[in-house]
């Protein structure tokens, strides 16, 4: 299996498994409490971490499928050339952004993890869930740069989705 689809089925099956388990959690959580009058203490710290996981991760996913929203209205009224300079500059901007943030939080995690601290209700140590970060910002990082080779090479002219091009393909397929 290629990189690039170990890192697809990676990040699928972390917003699925994540996304999934902290739903039947909570549920058997809320049940627990309401047919047993106790419930499970460490489920919400859990399903808090498995959420970190599965809103970092899907985000950067949404770099790779093209998910995430944005407003070109302006942007369309230039020419092709000039769009693919916005765009390359949005881009730019976007990598400066999440690669500070990336920084940091690598700094950070690794701060955590010297600091050797444990979580509160399921005593593991307090750097895997904050993992999600750096991991997260990594993958963004590295799906904006797939991206930006797409602007570079004219297979896009967008960092987001372009929902109105993506109907219309949709009409002429059919």
């Amino acid at each position: 299996m290629n990189p690039g689809k170990w890192l697809e089925v990676f990040e699928k099956t972390v917003i699925t498994v994540g996304l999934g388990t902290a739903t039947l959690l909570l549920f058997a959580n809320v049940v627990a409490r309401y047919l047993f009058h106790s419930g499970f203490t460490w489920v919400l710290e859990l399903v808090q971490y498995l959420f970190a996981w599965v809103v970092l991760v899907g985000a950067a996913y949404g770099f790779r499928a093209g998910t995430h929203l944005g407003i070109d209205i302006v942007v369309e009224k230039f020419s092709p050339q000039n769009q693919k300079r916005i765009a390359l500059l949005a881009l730019m901007l976007c990598l400066l952004f999440v690669g500070l943030v990336f920084w940091y939080s690598i700094q950070y995690t690794v701060r955590i993890y010297e600091w050797g601290d444990l979580t509160l209700d399921l005593q593991i140590p307090q750097w895997i869930p904050y993992l999600a970060i750096p991991t997260g910002l990594g993958l963004m990082i590295l799906h904006l740069l797939q991206v930006g080779l797409d602007i570079l090479r004219g297979k896009t002219l967008r960092i987001h989705a372009n929902e109105a091009a993506d109907a219309l393909k949709q009409v002429e397929d059919i």
